[in-house]
C-alpha cells in the first residue's frame, strides 16, 4: 500500500468514526428504546443516510433484507409519515424478537417481519442459498416497492460473496418506477461486484458512501438528494 493509500485510509477511518458518532447522537432524539447492536448491523451513519432517504424522497414502501435495529427506526419513521416496511429475516428466534419490539413499541403497524429461512434460489450466483423465493414473492406480490434495504444474508464468509445479489432480480415485478437502494458492506469485494451486476441490469448509478458506514445508493427515476 503506498503512502497516499494509508492516508487515504486512515482518513476514511477518522471520517467514518465521526460520523457515526454524528448519527448517532442524531438517532437518539427519535426517543427509541435501546435495541441490540451487533456487528452485522448497519452503521449508525449508514442507517442516517438510508433514514434520510426515506425522509426526503418520501419513500412509503420499503422492502428489507435482514432485519434489526434498522427495522424499528424505519418503522418508527413511517408511524409518522405513513407507510410500511416488509423485513426478510432469515433466523427464525431473531425475526420474532424483533416483530416483539415492535409490537411492544406500538409499531407493527408500519413493519412486518417475515421468517424466510435460507435455501435454494433460481436468482442465485454460484448456487448460493438466499431468503425462501416463495416467501417472498407471497409478501411483496401486491407491493409497489419504493426502497429497498439490502444488508442481508450475511455475505463475509469466503464463497458467499455474492450471495446477497437476488435481492434486486427478486422484486423487479414489485419496483415502482421511481426507487431506492441500498446496499451494505460495499467495502467488500462481493459487494462491489453486486453493485456492479445491478448497475448492468437495472441501469442504476450507485454513489458509494465509505465514510459513511460504507453503505451505497443507487436510484431509478426522479429523486431529490441525500444528505
Amino acid at each position: 500500500m503506498t503512502v497516499l493509500n494509508r492516508m487515504a485510509t486512515k482518513w476514511n477511518h477518522f471520517a467514518q468514526a465521526s460520523n457515526n458518532t454524528r448519527a448517532a447522537v442524531e438517532l437518539s432524539r427519535l426517543g427509541l428504546p435501546y435495541m441490540p447492536w451487533s456487528d452485522a448491523s448497519l452503521l449508525p451513519s449508514a442507517l442516517q443516510v438510508v433514514l434520510n432517504e426515506i425522509e426526503i424522497n418520501s419513500r412509503k414502501t420499503i422492502v428489507e433484507f435482514g432485519s434489526g435495529i434498522s427495522t424499528v427506526y424505519i418503522a418508527q419513521i413511517l408511524s409518522r409519515l405513513g407507510g410500511r416496511i416488509v423485513s426478510f429475516e432469515s433466523d427464525a428466534e431473531w425475526a420474532t424478537f424483533v416483530e416483539d419490539r415492535l409490537a411492544a413499541l406500538n409499531l407493527s403497524e408500519f413493519a412486518s417481519v417475515v421468517h424466510a429461512p435460507l435455501g435454494p434460489c433460481t436468482l442465485s450466483k454460484n448456487g448460493l442459498d438466499w431468503y425462501d423465493q416463495a416467501a417472498v414473492a407471497a409478501a411483496v406480490q401486491d407491493l409497489s416497492v419504493d426502497c429497498v434495504l439490502v444488508d442481508g444474508p450475511p455475505a463475509y464468509k469466503t464463497g458467499y460473496e455474492l450471495a446477497r445479489y437476488p435481492a434486486l432480480p427478486a422484486l423487479q415485478a414489485q419496483l415502482a418506477p421511481d426507487y431506492a437502494v441500498f446496499l451494505d458492506d460495499i467495502h467488500r469485494l462481493g459487494e462491489k461486484q453486486i453493485l456492479r451486476l445491478w448497475a448492468d441490469l437495472f441501469g442504476i448509478k450507485f454513489l458509494s458512501f465509505f465514510s459513511k458506514g460504507n453503505i451505497a445508493r443507487g436510484v431509478h427515476g426522479v429523486a431529490h438528494f441525500t444528505v
